[in-house]
């Protein structure tokens, strides 16, 4: 995913934090309107919903799963059981 337009978020209020000596920032990018953290040290951002830099590391190189699409097939009018 691009990081094209990367901005602080909170409405750019949003402060840098160090997590083991690595300097973050929560982000909203303003083209895809999703969340994400970047890591300033490395200029990579992070777009996994479950990741944390503090209480879910383990989530920054793991690829996040989605829900299948449900697909269902058109609507069928069926007779009333009511008269």
């Amino acid at each position: 995913m691009s990081a094209g337009a990367l901005v602080p978020a909170s409405g750019g209020t949003e402060q840098p934090f160090t997590v083991n000596g690595r300097r973050w920032l929560y982000c909203w990018d303003t083209e895809t309107k999703q969340h994400c953290y970047l890591d300033l040290d490395n200029d990579i951002p992070v777009w996994n919903r479950s990741f944390h830099p503090a209480w879910a590391p383990q989530f920054e190189h793991a690829q996040e799963e989605l829900p299948q699409r449900i697909i269902k097939g058109p609507f069928i009018p069926s007779e009333s059981f009511f008269f």
